[in-house]
């Protein structure tokens, strides 16, 4: 499915535990993007916008109190 927004955003709204870590984990096969949420596949997406090496990043919304542990990229 190729990549389209949700009113001025991307994504699938869910539940998130407060107060606990959960694991958040994006697989990437060429354009193909698969998102996991606590081991759950939320959605897959095709996005071909950038087809060279660049970077990672996380965003949360600005009044979210959100930490970030364990960041890891491995490529396959």
């Amino acid at each position: 499915m190729p990549l389209k927004g949700v009113g001025r955003t991307y994504g699938k709204k869910i539940t998130v535990p407060s107060g606990q870590w959960s694991t958040l984990r994006v697989t990437a096969a060429g354009p193909l993007f698969t998102v996991y949420f606590n081991s759950e596949q939320l959605f897959q997406v095709e996005d071909a916008t950038f087809t060279g090496a660049g970077k990672v990043g996380v965003w949360t919304k600005a009044d979210s109190v959100t930490y970030f542990d364990n960041l890891s990229v491995t490529p396959k």
